[in-house]
Parts: C-alpha cells; sequence; structure tokens
C-alpha cells in the first residue's frame, strides 16, 4: 500500500506542477482554479508522507523526498495566490458577445485597495475552464467595447483582431 502511496502522490505532483507552470507560462489558462491546484497539492502532501514506508530501493526514497519537497512548495505558493484573490477583489461588470456569439468576453473591475487604482481586466472564455486575459488596462474604470466584425474587437480604443489572438496590456 505504501508503495500506491508513493507513487500516487508523485503523479499527482507532476500533474500539479505543469498546471501551476501553465499558469504562468502560457497565454491561456488550462489549468483548473487555484484552489484545486492547491487541494491536489496537499494531497500529494499527505500521500508522499504516507509514502515513506515504502523502502523497497532508492528510487521510492528519492520520489518520497521530492514528492514531498515540491508538493509543500507547491501548496505554499499556490495559498499565497488564494490568499491574493481574497485581498485582491474582482468584480463582473460587463459581459459582451461577439455578432455571430463565436466569442464572449467577461470585464472585471479590480480593486487592490486603497494605495492601488482601479483597473480593468478582458478575458476571453474558451472551452471549459479555459480562459485568456486579452485586455488588462490599469488606472480605468470602464470598457467602451464595440465589435467591429465577428472576431474583431475595439476596447477603450484599443483594436484587438481575436482570430489573429492579439492581447492588450497596459
Amino acid at each position: 500500500m505504501a508503495r500506491r502511496y508513493n507513487l500516487w502522490s508523485f503523479y499527482l505532483c507532476l500533474l500539479c506542477l505543469i498546471f501551476s507552470l501553465s499558469l504562468i507560462f502560457s497565454n491561456w489558462s488550462v489549468s483548473p482554479p487555484s484552489y484545486i491546484l492547491w487541494l491536489l497539492a496537499v494531497i500529494a502532501f499527505i500521500l508522499g508522507v504516507l509514502g515513506f514506508k515504502d523502502k523497497t530501493n532508492r528510487l521510492s526514497k528519492l520520489r518520497s523526498w521530492f514528492t514531498v519537497i515540491f508538493s509543500s512548495l507547491l501548496s505554499l505558493v499556490l495559498l499565497l495566490e488564494l490568499l491574493r484573490f481574497l485581498i485582491i477583489s474582482k468584480e463582473l461588470f460587463k459581459t459582451t458577445h461577439s455578432p455571430d456569439n463565436n466569442y464572449k468576453i467577461e470585464f472585471y473591475l479590480t480593486n487592490g485597495g486603497a494605495t492601488t487604482s482601479f483597473g480593468v481586466i478582458g478575458k476571453l472564455d474558451g472551452p471549459l475552464w479555459f480562459e485568456k486575459t486579452i485586455y488588462n488596462d490599469y488606472r480605468m474604470d470602464h470598457a467602451n467595447v464595440e465589435w467591429i466584425n465577428n472576431h474583431t474587437v475595439s476596447i477603450n480604443n484599443h483594436i484587438l483582431d481575436l482570430k489573429k489572438g492579439e492581447t492588450y496590456s497596459d
């Protein structure tokens, strides 16, 4: 049973690591929400601790140490990410669809507290939980959206061709 804990914790830790890296390095967010990744990292840590009983060879010991170290670091980083979402408020204030209903953009008003200004974030919805931030403007509290055609949109006088994958960030 300890061998199964060892293997499952290792694979779960690798899965969390891959999804966390996709949050950082990809335009499209293909990973589940941060709180699910945090839960998976905690489960990987618990299974990794239980997997320490597997002492069949050096590889299993190395796998246990890798799992415990990386899952605890991932848990800490993802917990900080969750706390960031609790501190920085993000409020949906506008949703728009393309004329042919192939694209849906949700606009959020962000507020980091008393010492920061408002910002507008536009996220393009994809399949499942996938989303892509296509518009990010700091010191802005509104979004004037005008569809030029089925795949081109003007947001606060910034023209974005969604078919080409264009984005705007201030």
